[in-house]
């Protein structure tokens, strides 16, 4: 059987990650599918929507196989880091044939063609001292432009969407890995994906949140709005999701605002500076911005300049907040979580185990002494604290993975 990847965070699930699913059914009938999804962190620089063993039973009721986890100190970070850290897990299990990934552009040779420039020495040294010397532009621009340069603005246009960004990043690191794992794209539409996570994150936030106590507290049961989901969701992931909203089971930064502010106030510019994307004097923009601020919002506003995108500054400030540094997120991960997994991926994982180089950690309590895992579970349990109801929470070391007996 053929074992295809893909890298997620299913922030929450929708049709459009069960749209890939199906494609990939398609291609390969009988095969295995992992996914390497992100922790309690995602990319976009905040707590999940939905706790991460949540999103796992729902990605598995949902066709998942096996769900293992990217940790949130790579989770909570840049492109390059976010997808080199999960394409390196997935090498290292030895025993994945694919990657497949959605794109805009749905052209694997357009995003190859992007993935072996970026990566070129000529690139690099222009890139360098073109960042040198355009410090008020974000990152992504000054790619962008010096791409454009060099190839063309039509061949630049495969730069542009964040899942062909991405796309790239997958290809780079595979690269960078010497992988025999194969790429696969699947274009990425709006009439397959019917509704984009950030939607449905929009709608929970704009028509869901309630003060804790409105939840399913002392025997109560409130109304929350959820039916407009129901369109944009495949049922398992409908009634899961719902069910968790109703209970008060999902995260709003704004919950943590107090505590990140407070433990922010503390440190001198020379500590932030210690931090993971802390660029160009942001440790001082940092400290002036708190002066006066309140809330984490007002926080993120102040910080955003033409340099730093919205998702950049949200995950800055939560890599100061967990004390995740430039050196943890540079160094791989040497090991990942079962999160969730059926009969098809318990065989899967127990057929690699004597030969995978990364360890698969089927519980929280099996490894001991591993900073990062120690950071992980800290990290875990601090976001528990982003749930509108707390109630009934345990610590992460206790966790089981989700197991669907088909």
């Amino acid at each position: 059987m053929p074992v295809i990847a893909i890298v997620a965070e299913y922030n929450p699930f929708h049709n459009g990650h069960l749209y890939q699913l199906q494609k990939i059914k398609e291609i390969f009938p009988d095969s295995v599918i992992i996914s390497v999804m992100s922790g309690s962190l995602v990319q976009r620089g905040e707590p999940a929507l939905f706790p991460k063993y949540n999103r796992a039973e729902i990605a598995v009721l949902n066709g998942i196989d096996a769900v293992l986890e990217l940790p949130s100190v790579y989770s909570n970070s840049p492109a390059n880091i976010f997808a080199f850290s999960a394409v390196s897990i997935i090498q290292k299990l030895s025993g994945v044939d694919y990657i497949c990934f959605g794109s805009e552009c749905g052209d694997l040779d357009s995003l190859g063609f992007a993935a072996e420039k970026i990566t070129s020495d000529e690139f690099d040294i222009k890139l360098r001292e073109i960042i040198k010397s355009n410090k008020n532009k974000s990152y992504p621009k000054n790619v962008y432009d010096l791409f454009s340069e060099l190839y063309g603005e039509e061949k630049a246009g495969v730069l542009n969407g964040s899942n062909n960004i991405l796309a790239i990043e997958y290809l780079k690191a595979l690269k960078k890995l010497n992988s025999n794992i194969k790429p696969i794209t699947i274009k990425r539409t709006g009439a397959d994906y019917n509704a984009s996570a950030s939607f449905i994150r929009e709608y929970v936030g704009t028509n869901c949140v309630r003060p804790p106590n409105l939840y399913n507290l002392h025997g109560r049961t409130q109304f929350v709005p959820t039916a407009n989901l129901e369109n944009f969701m495949p049922e398992p992931a409908y009634k899961i999701s719902h069910e968790l909203i109703q209970n008060g089971k999902f995260t709003d930064i704004n919950n943590l605002s107090p505590a990140i502010l407070s433990y922010l106030n503390r440190l001198d510019v020379h500590k932030i500076a210690e931090f993971a994307e802390v660029l160009y004097g942001d440790e001082h923009r940092l400290k002036k911005s708190l002066d006066g601020c309140f809330d984490y919002e007002s926080l993120v506003r102040n910080l955003e300049v033409k340099h730093n995108t919205s998702s950049s500054v949200r995950r800055m400030i939560l890599n100061i907040f967990f004390d995740i540094t430039k050196e943890m997120q540079n160094t791989p991960p040497d090991f990942t979580v079962v999160l969730g997994l059926n009969e098809k991926g318990k065989s899967f994982l127990n057929s690699i185990r004597k030969k995978s180089e990364i360890k698969i950690i089927a519980k929280p309590s099996d490894i001991k002494d591993n900073i990062i895992f120690e950071k992980n579970l800290f990290i875990d349990n601090i976001c528990k604290l982003a749930l509108f109801n707390k109630s009934g929470e345990i610590n992460e070391i206790k966790q089981k993975p989700f197991l669907y007996n088909i």
